[in-house]
C-alpha cells in the first residue's frame, strides 16, 4: 500500500510540474515526501541501492504522470479550467497540518530564529513576493519561440533544463508558468509529445532528430536537480523551522497563482459549486495519502 501511496503522489507531482501556475516542490512538500525525495537525491552516489528503492516510486509516478496525463490534464485544464484548478489548490492545502507541525514542533538540530516576528517576517515575505509576482504574471504572454538544433540554442536550452530543474525542486515556484511567460512552454511540450509519439509509433529518424535538440535541456535537467536538491537540503536540515515558514507563506499566496490567470466567465455558480466539491475531495485525499 506504501508503495502504490509513493507512485500516486509521484503522478501528482509530474502531473504539476507540467501545469502553469502550480509548484510541484509546495506539492511535494505538502504530501510529506519532499526531504525523503531531496535526501535520496543528494546522497544517490553514497547510498546507491536505499537511495533507488526510495526514488523508483515516485520516479515512475511522475513519469506517468508527465506522459500519461498530460494530454487529459491540458483537455481538462481548457475544459473545466476552475473545477480542475480548485482540485489542485486542495491537493497544496492539504499538506497545511503536516508544515504547520513542522514550524510548530523544531528539531534540536534546527539554528533558525526562535522569536515569533522573525517567522513571521519569513512567512509574510514570502507570501507577499509571491503573490506580487502571480499578479504580475496574470495575463502576460511572450510569441512561442522556435526550437532548433546548434550550439547557441543548446546552450540556451541547457540553461533552461537548468533552471526548470531548480523550480520544481524549489518550492513554490512554477517553472511552467515562467517558461511560458518567455515562450519556452509549448515548444518544448510539444517537441516532448512530439518525441514521445515518434517512439511509439517507431518514427525513429523523428525520434533522434527531437532528441537530439531536447538532449540539452535533458542534461540541464540532471545537473539542475542535483545542485538545487543540494541547495534546498542543507535549507531543510540546518534551518528548517524559518525555511517551512516562508514555505507556509508560498502555500498561502498559492491561490493567486493558480486562479489569476481564470477567465471571470468561468466563475458560474455551478463551476464554483462543483469547485468546492473538487477541493473538498483533494483536500481529503491529501489528508489520506498522508495517513497512509
Amino acid at each position: 500500500m506504501d508503495y502504490l501511496a509513493q507512485i500516486i503522489k509521484g503522478v501528482l507531482i509530474g502531473t504539476a510540474n507540467i501545469l502553469p501556475g502550480i509548484s510541484g516542490g509546495t506539492l511535494a512538500i505538502s504530501m510529506g515526501v519532499y526531504e525523503q525525495i531531496l535526501h535520496a537525491l543528494t546522497h544517490l552516489h553514497k547510498e546507491t541501492k536505499k537511495s533507488l528503492s526510495t526514488l523508483l516510486p515516485y520516479i515512475m509516478g511522475i513519469i506517468g504522470g508527465i506522459v500519461g496525463l498530460s494530454f487529459s490534464m491540458e483537455y481538462m485544464f481548457d475544459t473545466w479550467p476552475l473545477q480542475t484548478n480548485l482540485a489542485f489548490m486542495g491537493l497544496i492545502f492539504g499538506g497545511l497540518p503536516g508544515v504547520v507541525r513542522q514550524i510548530a514542533h523544531p528539531r534540536q538540530c534546527d539554528r533558525s530564529p526562535r522569536s515569533f516576528s522573525s517567522l513571521s517576517a519569513a512567512c509574510l515575505l514570502t507570501l507577499v513576493v509571491a503573490t506580487a509576482l502571480s499578479l504580475m504574471k496574470a495575463g502576460q504572454g511572450r510569441p512561442d519561440v522556435v526550437l532548433t538544433g546548434g550550439i547557441i540554442p543548446g546552450l540556451l536550452l541547457f540553461l533552461l533544463g537548468v533552471m526548470s530543474a531548480g523550480t520544481m525542486v524549489v518550492p513554490g515556484i512554477s517553472g511552467s508558468m515562467i517558461l511560458m511567460m518567455i515562450g519556452f512552454y509549448q515548444p518544448l511540450l510539444s517537441a516532448v509529445n512530439r518525441t514521445l509519439l515518434a517512439l511509439i509509433m517507431a518514427d525513429f529518424p523523428t525520434f533522434l532528430s527531437q532528441g537530439f535538440i531536447l538532449a540539452p535541456y535533458a542534461l540541464g535537467l540532471v545537473l539542475g536537480f542535483y545542485l538545487f536538491a543540494l541547495l534546498m537540503e542543507t535549507l531543510f536540515s540546518k534551518f528548517a523551522r524559518i525555511t517551512y515558514c516562508s514555505v507556509l507563506g508560498l502555500v498561502l499566496s498559492s491561490p493567486i497563482g493558480i486562479l489569476a490567470g481564470i477567465p471571470s466567465s468561468c466563475f458560474t455558480p455551478r463551476a464554483v459549486t462543483v469547485g468546492v466539491l473538487c477541493f473538498l475531495a483533494a483536500l481529503m485525499f491529501v489528508l489520506w495519502l498522508e495517513h497512509e
